[in-house]
């Protein structure tokens, strides 16, 4: 009888559980994905510097220290060498010898390591990449965007604020129809998350704003909202993605929240304060909004995919068809 009993909690909780469509790892899989050859990103500020024995190993710290991209030397024959580096010709002055003997290990990581964890992309001119034969760079991101005025929140992602105030269901469509990203308003259940963005919006109000710009935003709708069309309970907020909040177990309501939806009329949109903390509000009022851009989707393999290479400003050419022993 209690094993019978057991057996029917445990598929009373498998359907309440499905029905709050909580992500797993099989369903949102973070895919680093090949984006340049014989080119690795600036290593001024990594979030780790490794020698792996693989790309997978890579990909797996990576993950690990919640990196959005990396640099990657797969080593073999053809790539030992930097056919860029003036010293494989023997053409490195005196002077540059004694600046590179006086620099760490961790000042020259293309030397040392051939795994560089980093914080954020390179944005769309790829201006901080260097010509280095050795390394390839992945990305979560794929390609860049087009986008210009996006900002990177290290080890969270990229995301855009709108400071021309839109009621929740337009800023909603702006994130997700954009023609320059893939996108949807900001993801926030997690206390890193959080707080992260509501930093972001104190450090977005310090700037020196054009002329004509909305000066500060201290309220913005984010990827959060009630709708007793859909909800299971007073309580099941859903996100951007449709997961329930009580598949999380951060909140940050500030006081007097949440306000359910049956007080604000069937609906109950969700806004970030500067604070870090989350308040209800009528889903009509007109706010500033944050929107997330997505990571590119998963491909059958992460490995190399020339479809996937970017060939914009920059990119090397003649480093092509450099494969890996």
């Amino acid at each position: 009888m209690a094993i019978h009993t057991l057996l029917i909690y445990n598929l009373l909780m498998g359907l309440t559980m499905g029905s709050l469509n909580c992500p797993t790892g099989k369903s949102n899989p973070l895919q680093f994905h090949l984006v340049r050859q014989c080119q690795r990103a600036s290593a001024d500020d990594p979030l780790a510097l490794e020698n792996t024995s693989s790309l997978q190993d890579c990909v797996n710290l990576a993950h690990e220290m919640r990196g959005l991209a990396l640099n990657y030397a797969p080593g073999g024959a053809k790539r030992r060498k930097n056919i860029y580096d003036e010293r494989s010709f023997g053409k490195e002055s005196q002077k540059q010898q004694h600046i590179r003997s006086r620099l760490s290990v961790f000042e020259q990581p293309g030397e040392f390591f051939n795994c560089h964890v980093l914080q954020c992309p390179q944005n769309n001119t790829f201006s901080g990449m260097v010509n280095d034969s050795r390394f390839d760079y992945y990305s979560l991101y794929g390609r860049p965007t087009v986008l210009q005025n996006y900002s990177c929140l290290p080890e969270v992602g990229l995301f855009v604020v709108y400071t021309q105030p839109s009621a929740y269901l337009n800023a909603s469509l702006t994130c997700s129809n954009s023609s320059e990203y893939t996108g949807s308003l900001a993801h926030i259940a997690s206390e890193y998350r959080t707080n992260s963005l509501a930093q972001w919006l104190l450090e977005f109000n310090r700037k020196t704003k054009p002329q004509g710009e909305e000066t500060n935003v201290f309220l913005a709708y984010v990827g959060l909202a009630y709708n007793s069309s859909t909800s299971l309970s007073p309580l099941d907020f859903r996100n951007s993605q449709q997961e329930s909040l009580q598949c999380f177990l951060y909140r940050a309501w500030d006081a007097g929240h949440p306000r359910h939806g049956q007080e604000l009329t069937n609906a109950s949109c969700v806004a970030l304060t500067s604070q870090g903390t989350w308040q209800t509000l009528n889903c009509d009022r007109e706010l500033p909004f944050i929107c997330e851009i997505h990571t590119a989707r998963p491909t059958s393999t992460w490995e190399h995919s020339d479809s996937e290479l970017d060939i914009g400003p920059n990119a090397v050419f003649e480093c092509k068809g450099n494969d890996n022993d």
